[in-house]
């Protein structure tokens, strides 16, 4: 029994490098998200449709999407 739960658990490690390139397009989506919510609040939107159309209501996603934004946008720079 204990060696099928440690089979199991052996299983589900992942390496962090499996990881990388869903980890960097969830950052770019997130990116391009909040440049999405700028975009609609440049054209004259308000705070709160500009953030549902680029689906940004919830408030964690928003600041996460920022610092997404923010962070492309400095790896770009460099």
């Amino acid at each position: 029994m204990v060696n099928g739960i440690s089979a199991r658990i052996k299983a589900l490690h992942v390496s962090p490098f499996l990881l990388e390139p869903d980890l960097k397009n969830c950052v770019e989506m997130l990116a391009r998200a909040y440049a999405e919510y700028m975009g609609y609040v440049e054209l004259g939107f308000d705070e709160e449709n500009a953030r549902q159309k680029a689906e940004l209501l919830d408030n964690l996603k928003f600041k996460t999407a920022y610092h997404a934004w923010k962070l492309c946008h400095y790896m770009a720079q460099s």
